[in-house]
């Protein structure tokens, strides 16, 4: 198992979300994690509610603090969706 493998099981992430990769500063006792989904990924729309899935059309960056692990400032960066809504 690698690093990622074990940062995924971590945060509990499942298909399609995966980590991408890791940055880490020992100095500044500082990890970043970087989480990405398959692309061409359906989601549920979250404003509709129809229960069907929506593509993305494109995707925004942004970034979370999360609890700290090994003591270390650890934070969450992913691409959020923005979907095709179909009425």
């Amino acid at each position: 198992m690698d690093e990622k493998q074990l940062f995924a099981m971590a945060l509990v992430l499942s298909d399609p979300w995966y980590v991408e990769r890791i940055e880490s500063d020992p100095e500044r006792k500082r990890l970043d994690l970087f989480l990405e989904f398959k692309k061409g990924t359906p989601f549920l729309c979250p404003e509709c509610g129809s229960g069907e899935p929506c593509p993305v059309h494109d995707t925004k960056e942004r970034t979370w603090r999360h609890l700290d692990f090994f003591q270390h400032q650890t934070y969450l960066g992913a691409s959020r969706q923005r979907l095709y809504a179909f009425a």
